[in-house]
């Protein structure tokens, strides 16, 4: 009974509480646990599945999923901005939600696309922006100031990004490098000018401990730039067709997806 009762007990303060109580923040154990079966997801599930239903990764796709990439953000800062209370919208479930979604908008534009004269990468879109114009209603503007410094910090960094590439490596010049780079650098400069405002923290545990030290806006782009730098010119570099179009497109989605939860958040909630 100890041994289980300590169990129970360490399931429920590490995994449980951070989802029911948003006081709580992300741990080194529910981060290392939602991190591996994210990979293992991706790779045993979502990459087949995009095979089953016999899906291109072409220009056709990245344009009908496009507004799903951000709805996924819209919809988790749902919960954030008390639109919607529900744990559906947490971590990991808030997953099991958008894959599902995609999933089943997919077969619907399909099955729509055998019976109209559109594509099914519009009527994709289609599905996805209605959606997203949905949830954006619930948000506003109130901060001014803040989305004016998120827009200077992303305008410097493109710059500057590009200046250094252009200058040390142009072949990475190319978007299977930059766009999964840039959506997270995207996310770091809405997540370190949002930190420097009343009322916003940061959860994650390898965020927290750059930021403690560094610093959040040069914090948040170090870890990046440490993280997501190498992973995307491993994948460059080690993994072949579709599979490295798959891979480097779910770092841009995590990526994308963040930055505008948190950057919808944060102009809603600081004004």
């Amino acid at each position: 009974m100890g041994l289980l009762s300590g169990v129970k007990s360490f399931l429920l303060e590490k995994f449980w509480l951070p989802i029911i109580d948003e006081t709580v923040f992300y741990n080194p154990f529910n981060t290392a646990v939602y991190s591996g079966l994210f990979a293992l997801a991706a790779a045993y599930i979502g990459y087949p599945t995009i095979k089953k239903l016999d899906i291109e990764l072409d220009k056709g796709f990245f344009i009908g999923i496009a507004p799903f990439v951000f709805l996924g953000g819209a919809v988790r800062g749902l919960k954030d901005i008390d639109t919607l209370n529900t744990i559906i919208l947490e971590t990991p479930f808030i997953y099991l939600l958008m894959f599902g979604t995609v999933v089943a908008s997919i077969i619907l534009s399909r099955k729509l696309e055998s019976e109209t004269s559109y594509s099914y990468y519009k009527i994709l879109s289609a599905i996805g922006t209605v959606i997203l114009l949905i949830s954006l209603s619930f948000y506003s503007i109130n901060n001014f100031l803040g989305f004016a410094m998120i827009v200077a910090a992303l305008a410097s960094t493109i710059i500057l990004g590009y200046s250094i590439l252009k200058l040390i490596k142009p072949s990475l010049l190319k978007p299977e490098f930059y766009i999964p780079v840039a959506s997270h650098y995207f996310d770091a400069g809405v997540t370190g000018i949002a930190l420097m405002f009343p009322r916003t923290v940061e959860k994650h545990v390898l965020a927290r401990f750059f930021i403690d030290i560094f610093g959040s806006l040069t914090g948040m782009f170090l870890m990046k730039t440490l993280v997501i730098v190498p992973a995307v010119y491993y994948i460059l570099k080690n993994v072949e067709g579709d599979e490295k179009i798959y891979y480097l497109f779910l770092i841009s989605v995590l990526g994308i997806a963040i930055a505008t939860r948190n950057l919808l958040t944060f102009v809603t909630l600081s004004g």
